[in-house]
């Protein structure tokens, strides 16, 4: 140990010797450690790290019910989350849960909130205790309607203000009363990664906040998810087994809940909890989108420390002779290599540790970044011990790749050459392109790789803006409400709703105005089973299709044309006939050849919906979808049935730009209901979220590339600069022989130019690779390109032309007198 502290007490001296050099390391490893950093931060808070404030989050499982249409990872109804529970002595407990949105009123302005519905299992199951006050008990949200009381979040509390004088006070949830019993644990944030959950209140609360529904008494209604705790000894492989008997016994007794679209029995899933924090279904999809961000990272810190080999093997130059005499005093080539890797790693350590300080930052404005995304998030990204033993694996790592190949070389000098004084200090080399060349292509092979996937994704991009998705969503605002969070009953909200509509269509600015239950292209895609009479079904053929609410002018506001038929119109309500309307596709599908006009359909209620028009097909839950059976129904005939859409969005096409409208929108809103919470925004910034991946992807992929390439080219501009410096004897022979400047700038930079062909020739090979890895985020966009390609090669010839020329033109000064002086 004394003799490594007195390498790194040398160390240090040598690196405050060259301030230079020094501040050039660090600023390069800081960049390249810090964004390998923040991106492992993003991946550990969504991905590895368990449920925070949670006991013993190793013995926690998440139970899934496969869907009706087959997947696996479906969620469970109520009573079959209490079948499991009294048949599964594998496990000490369950809890229950489902989302809901709330409106949360506590004597100021009212406030959007998620909340969660959990039986009063949920806390002593997850091991979770209050803060202050008390988590529910264990009767509690077992007769419906019973049980007005609430748990707040810690950040949800400290949000309010964090009051403790809230605790037994009296709140409206939804226009609902209920008291306010508890405040979790401080780092309790619920089971689901990245999700910012508000409140939590008994499940027996749904008949009030959703009244008519049969959530808690249906099999069919499948809206739960559920979490168990092992027994102890209890291994993952026996709770599986148990559940499949159970799965067995359940489509036994209930056959019609209990067989999916393929006419085989439902499967029951367990999985560790950790897994299910991102829900299975899209886990993949989330896991191979960080993953290529992950490599996207490393290999910016791979150019990073190439740049930091360059610049060990020039400074070693230097040193030379210094290496030269230790040698020939007897010191062993093992502890001089020893002594350079000390250096790098006392440059790794202190570049680490502000990287550390960047990725806090970074990760800060991350977190605080809002995404277009309906529910509240909030992703945990502090720095735990997990990231810090990343970030040290990473120094270390880096101290190896960067500093070993330089301390190897520089300890193999010739040692009579480079201890005479009148040699000039030389490394060995190859005779025309060594190392640190080999180093400057590897950097523009790497920057090219990134510049290409970033053009990729960007093209993608434009064209996904540029895709026709049946709808033109210029110049529309949006207003989301939901009358029930206050108690509305259906007849009171469509009152609200017709009073709207009627005063934003007076105003000179709106073109239009409809509603709707949900829009194209949102977080959730709904789908609903139909039948359509004289069509025979397949054998497992899937009969459930998308399908949303909408309003009289909906079709005029989005924009969307009619092909056949008419569009619906305030006549559709309670008393008429039920109508429908389907896309193009549906109408090819069931009545090809026909016309589908008076056709009816099957929906399971009490009437048929008889086919009024055909509108186009559109874009309705991706971008990249095939064109798919799609119907519509009006609205305004949901009032009568037994879950009234009143939760709606209102569509208002504006001849100005909508975003400078919603002040306006929000005023009109309030002049009608002040109570009632609202959410605007635009129809470009809702279609955000379908191109997401290739926002996000873009952004990081060009600031990586543009970070890459800069680095590369510093790399060439520093292996040029210094093969000026070890050619200048020849150089000024050259021009005392009569070369020309322009053939002494030729000559140097051809060099740059070999140097980065080769690196691109290398990238090319290396980027139809990547492209294919990234293939998933593309939309309609080849990953070989050729006009990207095409453009990135030429970017980075014109990019390592400009890096070369100034070293180049230095040459051009040489002066053949003092050149030749020293012969």
């Amino acid at each position: 140990m004394d003799t490594l502290f007195q390498d790194l007490r040398y160390a240090l001296r040598q690196l405050a010797k060259s301030p230079g050099f020094t501040a050039v390391a660090l600023l390069t490893l800081t960049l390249g450690i810090g964004g390998t950093t923040v991106i492992f931060t993003v991946i550990n808070g969504l991905l590895l790290r368990p449920p925070p404030g949670v006991r013993q989050p190793d013995r926690l499982v998440a139970i899934f019910t496969s869907d009706y249409s087959g997947p696996p990872y479906g969620v469970s109804s109520l009573p079959d989350a209490l079948d499991f529970a009294g048949r599964t002595e594998v496990l000490s407990g369950l809890a229950v849960y489902n989302n809901q949105l709330v409106s949360f009123h506590a004597g100021t302005e009212p406030v959007r909130a998620l909340a969660q519905l959990v039986n009063g299992d949920y806390f002593r199951v997850l091991g979770v205790s209050a803060s202050l006050g008390r988590t529910f008990r264990p009767d509690e949200g077992v007769t419906p309607g019973a049980d007005p009381v609430a748990v707040l979040s810690w950040g949800f509390w400290q949000k309010l203000g964090g009051d403790s004088g809230v605790i037994g006070r009296t709140v409206r949830l939804s226009g609902h009363p209920v008291t306010v019993v508890g405040i979790a644990a401080r780092d309790f944030t619920g089971l689901m990664n990245g999700v910012d959950v508000g409140l939590w209140v008994p499940l027996s609360q749904l008949t009030v906040l959703q009244a008519g529904t049969q959530d808690l008494v249906e099999r069919g209604a499948r809206s739960w998810q559920l979490a168990g705790r092992l027994q102890p000894g209890v291994t993952l492989q026996q709770v599986q087994a148990r559940f499949a008997t159970v799965a067995g016994q359940l489509h036994q007794a209930y056959p019609q809940n209990w067989t999916d679209v393929h006419d085989a029995p439902r499967r029951i899933t367990v999985v560790p909890q950790q897994r299910a924090g991102i829900f299975p279904q899209i886990r993949g999809s989330v896991v191979g989108f960080l993953s290529i961000l992950m490599v996207v990272a490393g290999l910016v810190l791979l150019i990073c420390c190439a740049n930091l080999a360059n610049l060990l093997l020039a400074r070693a130059t230097s040193r030379q002779r210094e290496i030269a005499l230790r040698l020939a005093l007897g010191a062993g080539r093992g502890r001089l290599v020893r002594q350079l890797l000390t250096e790098s790693l006392a440059l790794s350590i202190i570049g680490a540790t502000m990287g550390a300080l960047l990725a806090i930052w970074i990760a800060s404005l991350v977190a605080a970044a809002r995404l277009p995304v309906p529910i509240p998030l909030a992703v945990d990204l502090h720095l735990d011990p997990r990231v810090l033993l990343f970030t040290l694996v990473v120094a270390c790592a880096t101290t190896l790749i960067f500093g070993l190949i330089p301390a190897l070389r520089v300890t193999r000098p010739d040692l009579v050459p480079a201890l005479r004084r009148d040699q000039p200090p030389r490394i060995g080399g190859w005779h025309r392109f060594g190392l640190r060349d080999v180093l400057v292509a590897g950097q523009v092979a790497v920057s090219l790789v990134l510049l290409v996937a970033a053009g990729l994704l960007l093209r993608s991009l434009h064209k996904a803006q540029q895709l026709d998705i049946g709808f033109d969503p210029r110049g529309i605002a949006l207003m989301t409400f939901d009358p029930s969070v206050e108690g509305y009953p259906p007849a009171r909200a469509g009152q609200f709703y017709a009073t709207l509509v009627q005063r934003l269509s007076a105003n000179p600015a709106v073109r239009a105005v409809s509603f709707t239950k949900r829009l194209p292209l949102d977080i959730v895609f709904e789908r609903r089973g139909i039948s359509v009479p004289g069509y025979q079904p397949h054998p497992g053929e899937d009969m459930e299709f998308g399908a949303i609410d909408v309003g009289p002018g909906y079709f005029a506001a989005m924009q969307i044309p009619m092909v056949r038929g008419r569009a619906f119109s305030e006549q559709d309500r309670p008393g008429a006939a039920r109508a429908v309307i389907v896309n193009e596709t549906f109408a090819r599908r069931f009545w090809p050849g026909q016309d589908p006009i008076g056709k009816t359909l099957d929906n399971g209620g009490d009437q048929p919906l008889h086919v009024v028009g055909v509108a186009r097909d559109g874009k309705y839950a991706t971008l990249g979808e095939d064109p798919r059976p799609f119907f519509y129904l009006p609205v305004l005939q949901t009032i009568d049935t037994p879950r009234p859409a009143i939760d709606l969005t209102v569509i208002v096409r504006t001849s100005r730009d909508p975003a400078a409208l919603l002040p306006t929108l929000r005023a009109e809103a309030r002049a009608i209901a002040p109570e009632l919470p609202v959410s605007l925004t635009t129809m470009d910034r809702h279609l955000g979220f379908a191109m997401l991946p290739q926002r996000v992807g873009s952004t990081v992929l060009a600031v990586f590339g543009a970070l890459g390439l800069a680095l590369a080219l510093v790399g060439l501009y520093g292996v040029l600069a210094y093969a000026v410096a070890q050619r200048t004897r020849e150089i000024g022979i050259r021009i005392a022989l009569g070369a020309r400047a322009a053939d002494v700038r030729s000559m140097m930079l051809r060099r740059g130019v070999i140097i980065s062909a080769a690196g691109i020739v290398v990238g090319l090979l290396l980027a139809v690779v990547a492209g294919r890895l990234i293939t998933r985020v593309l939309f309609d966009v080849s990953p070989n390109d050729p006009g990207t390609l095409a453009t990135v090669v030429l970017l980075l010839l014109g990019a390592a032309a400009l890096a070369a020329y100034v070293p180049a033109r230095r040459a051009t000064k040489v002066d053949p007198m003092v050149a030749l002086r020293t012969e």
